[in-house]
């Protein structure tokens, strides 16, 4: 099973003129590999990324995940495929301010997939190699902008999805914390979990089984 992506062309407009984001790019995020997207920021990486997790509607093309077209069925079931199967790791800080760090984990796998937590020992063992086991009781404020990210990561992959998109995950990391995280997405992978990760990072790049080049809109694949 996979996420199979077919021409496709996203548009907008801006200041009365029109700009393709993404130009009729064709995609595959198998089950059990790790696939990265590079390309400069502006290239519609992002836009890529939304659209395959059925967040942005493409004028037009296909995606189907697990041979479901998603832009085939109303919104309110492509809300819930995509909480049920896609786990999301957002580029910008998303973590809620009034909630512990611990609470913003449980967040993803209990209120939004319904899905049950991580025994203890896999969670200790995971918060561990990020480095945010004693932030726990911490509040996001308290954090910096790596450590954030981190939480964010950990929070995403207790939720025991199909496919984990991970939009810049090591942008606010060193490399060993970079390295750490690759793998336990090579974690994810060798059980099955299909990776997206789009990146700027030669290293993570390096790291995927797929790699693809994005520029100005147009996909191509590189490895």
């Amino acid at each position: 099973m996979s996420i199979v992506a077919e021409n496709i062309v996203k548009e907008y407009k801006r200041r009365g003129k029109s700009f393709i984001a993404v130009d009729n790019a064709s995609f595959t995020v198998p089950k059990g590999r790790i696939v990265a997207v590079t390309g400069r920021s502006g290239s519609g990486k992002s836009t890529l990324l939304n659209i395959l997790a059925g967040m942005i509607e493409p004028e037009k093309g296909s995606v189907n995940v697990d041979d479901i077209n998603i832009f085939g069925v109303k919104a309110s079931k492509r809300d819930k495929l995509r909480a049920g199967k896609i786990g999301i790791i957002p580029q910008n800080q998303s973590l809620i301010s009034g909630l512990t760090i611990y609470d913003n984990i449980r967040l993803q796998s209990i209120f939004l997939s319904q899905r049950p937590f991580l025994p203890n020992s896999s969670f200790s063992g995971m918060v561990s190699v990020l480095g945010i086991d004693d932030l726990l009781s911490m509040y996001p404020a308290n954090l910096s902008g790596g450590e954030m990210k981190r939480v964010a990561i950990a929070r995403t992959l207790t939720g025991n999805f199909d496919y984990i998109f991970a939009d810049e995950p090591t942008g606010e990391l060193d490399k060993l914390n970079s390295e750490k995280v690759m793998a336990l997405f090579r974690k994810e992978a060798s059980a099955g979990k299909g990776v997206l990760v789009i990146t700027h990072d030669d290293l993570v790049s390096q790291s995927a089984d797929i790699i693809y080049t994005m520029e100005d809109g147009r996909l191509k694949r590189k490895k």
